[in-house]
């Protein structure tokens, strides 16, 4: 087992990740997935020190993720990873990384995107996007913390 999830949330790492999603999903590796971040050693620092013990963190770029997944690096572990933009998620699909559903989670309603639900709001180029997600056969779901129901995102 690899990947159990992987969520677009623009916080990325917080309290709802490591206290609820993690538990609920029996979690061994968080991998942040994001070109930006993965080269700065300041947010880096900071995230790890928010995983729960016994758990990994990987803050890598796309490409490191695509190699590391590809070589079967995590093969044994329960993956969850967490993106901020959906194209992320195109990448690593893309590069054969088997993503099982991706959950919408926390999309800010700025930079010019409309709210979709109280917690997600989308532009159009994430849109189709997430549309390019569905056509590749990956579920897409909006959930907020593991004991609210999923609901099916309709592209």
């Amino acid at each position: 087992m690899t990947v159990v999830l992987a969520r677009v949330d623009q916080r990325l790492v917080h309290g709802l990740i490591v206290n609820q999603w993690a538990q609920s999903l029996k979690v061994k590796r968080f991998m942040v997935v994001d070109d930006a971040i993965s080269k700065n050693e300041d947010i880096k620092a900071s995230m790890r020190m928010s995983k729960p013990a016994g758990t990994g963190m990987s803050i890598i770029d796309a490409e490191k993720a695509i190699t590391n997944f590809n070589s079967g690096k995590y093969d044994a572990q329960r993956v969850f990873v967490l993106v901020k933009e959906p194209e992320t998620l195109i990448k690593l699909i893309e590069g054969g990384v088997d993503i099982p559903k991706v959950d919408l989670g926390i999309v800010f309603n700025e930079d010019g995107r409309e709210p979709i639900t109280k917690f997600v709001a989308l532009n159009d180029e994430e849109r189709a996007d997430l549309k390019t997600i569905q056509d590749k056969n990956v579920p897409i779901v909006i959930q907020y913390v593991p004991t609210d129901t999923e609901e099916p995102y309709k592209a």
